[in-house]
């Protein structure tokens, strides 16, 4: 009987040894997980990463920096001598898509030309009233009744509402390679 108890003994000794080391592996792969979960989700970021420049941060890809940006007020007095040509504006940033930061608008308060990224590069979402540089290739299109009402679903701007577009649109676009968002400090104060 002393055999049968000791046999008894040893078995649940075993038994909750067992136990306790598989629970403790459970929790450190469960840990482990947390953690794997927890570097990922930091790696990914909703903001999108530019390059620190001394005038502020770039987007997308870095042009001569020796070249003199026109002034977007100026540029938009005739835009048709610019049709299809690269150009590198300064102006004012007055919207920002909110879907992913693929196009800004740059604005002299009448006319208004469309920034688009091609997907290539992000901006962040709350630049707008910031300055801006942009380089790209300028052009003047007709977009879609379709598009200008996607364009409308994306942006902040409650004035203007996707249902009460109707046919295509004119519109002067720019397909940016790089845009640099200037440093508050570095644009001109406003009125």
């Amino acid at each position: 009987m002393f055999n049968l108890a000791k046999t008894i003994f040893f078995v649940l000794t075993i038994f909750a040894v067992s136990a306790t080391v598989s629970f403790s592996q459970n929790d450190n792969m469960k840990s482990g997980n947390d953690n794997m979960k927890s570097e990922h989700e930091s790696m990914k970021s909703d903001e999108p990463v530019g390059k620190q420049l001394d005038g502020g941060i770039l987007y997308g890809q870095e042009y001569d920096q020796g070249m003199t940006p026109v002034s977007y007020s100026e540029f938009i007095a005739s835009p048709e001598s610019s049709n299809g040509k690269t150009v590198l504006l300064k102006g004012n940033v007055s919207e920002v898509c909110q879907a992913m930061g693929c196009w800004m608008t740059m604005s002299d308060g009448v006319n208004s030309t469309r920034v688009k990224t091609g997907h290539e590069f992000f901006l962040p979402k709350d630049i707008a009233g910031r300055d801006a540089v942009v380089y790209g290739v300028f052009k003047i299109s007709e977009i879609s009744e379709e598009d200008a009402k996607h364009y409308a679903e994306e942006s902040k701007d409650p004035s203007v509402k996707p249902e009460d577009i109707k046919g295509p649109q004119k519109a002067f676009e720019i397909d940016a390679t790089g845009i640099l968002i200037l440093n508050p400090s570095d644009s001109p104060a406003k009125n």
